[in-house]
């Protein structure tokens, strides 16, 4: 199926460059473009359109506020931002995320022409393949029954490597989540109703930047307190931490006080920061003290190994529904290796998370 395209950018050399590299990819036809959010509304009401780009910084209407209007009068077209590098920008791009569009391309900001267009190719067909995802799945899954419990888990591979014993009580959370996360995360975490007595570890697959943009406006709308990670911080109950763009996040011991660890070792599962990374880690920190686990929205399977290796020491694992996720990746692969405790709705998560952390099991 030919994805139908339209491309909304002030500037001209912007709208011709995208329009150059999407006819030189397969199956997607570039029907038409508009230098403004207002006369890409008119061009949306009168034809098809599957997918637009669209800049996020524009005069007259700025592409937030054309977000909302496709949002709300062309909800089936999919909505990709082209957001430049600088802090604004980034800002603006978390907010647009949060309020649903697929994914973001970055304006390339190397002085190399060539590698500028070979990156920027790479990232346009990247989020083209999550948009055929949705459109391949999105009728199939709302059709079905939410699906509130997992139980029993069917276990797939070696039974041996997983605990059994799922612990009363927890001494830490931890969250992994990836294509539409900032959307998820701007509703899970302003619903927790207080801080809690431990702490929140995030993995957010984001390019470096955007993540403190992410993290800032969480914590303004949220009763707790959200940051982005940095190097020997000390973990601190109430404290939400995400990891930053384009690095790993790791826990460790330090004179006795659990501090964050940050590094640049190569990406796993095609991923820095990596979700298997942090768990390993909280495994070997936090194992014997109980471990709640959520994983959200994302493409791939990160996340998964990283659940199996909790499970040896006692992990309650929360994933959120399929009919619920942008992407319905990363949470299937955990439930497909019967990893998965309770499978629900992402409405429904933080008063769970937050009930288990205040109450424990019974």
């Amino acid at each position: 199926m030919v994805l139908r395209a339209l491309i909304v950018d002030d500037t001209v050399t912007y709208r011709k460059i995208l329009s150059d590299i999407l006819k030189e990819i397969p199956d997607i036809e570039v029907a038409s473009t508009a230098p403004s959010g207002l006369i890409a509304l008119k061009k949306l009401a009168l034809e098809k359109i599957d997918l637009v780009l669209l800049d996020v910084h524009m005069p007259e209407m700025d592409g937030v506020e054309t977000l909302k209007r496709i949002k709300k009068e062309f909800p089936a077209t999919s909505v990709v931002m082209v957001s430049g590098v600088t802090t604004r920008s980034a800002d603006t791009t978390i907010e647009a995320l949060q309020l649903g569009a697929v994914d973001f391309i970055r304006k390339p900001d190397s002085s190399d022409a060539a590698a500028n267009l070979a990156q920027l190719k790479n990232d346009i067909q990247s989020v083209l393949r999550l948009v055929r995802l949705r459109q391949v799945t999105s009728a199939s899954v709302f059709s079905r029954p939410v699906v509130t419990k997992v139980a029993p888990p069917k276990i797939v591979g070696d039974v041996s490597t997983i605990q059994t014993h799922i612990p009363k009580s927890f001494g830490v959370c931890v969250i992994g989540v990836s294509t539409g996360g900032p959307e998820a995360l701007s509703k899970l975490v302003p619903a927790f109703t207080g801080p809690f007595h431990v702490p929140v570890l995030c993995v957010q697959h984001m390019p470096p930047m955007f993540t403190k943009s992410l993290a800032d406006s969480l914590s303004k709308k949220s009763r707790i307190k959200v940051v982005e990670a940095v190097e020997d911080e000390p973990v601190k109950p109430g404290i939400m931490y995400l990891a930053p763009g384009g690095r790993h996040m790791v826990v460790r011991k330090k004179d006795g006080v659990v501090v964050i660890g940050i590094n640049d070792e190569p990406p796993e599962n095609s991923c820095r920061p990596s979700v298997d990374v942090l768990f390993r880690s909280i495994a070997s920190v936090y194992g014997d003290r109980g471990v709640l686990a959520a994983i959200l929205t994302g493409m791939g399977n990160d996340g998964c190994n990283g659940v199996r290796t909790l499970k040896r020491y006692g992990c309650y694992c929360i994933t959120q529904s399929e009919q619920t996720c942008v992407v319905y990746g990363m949470p299937r692969s955990v439930d497909e290796a019967g990893l998965s405790d309770s499978s629900l709705p992402l409405e429904n998560i933080a008063p769970e998370i937050e009930h288990l952390i205040k109450f424990g099991r019974k």
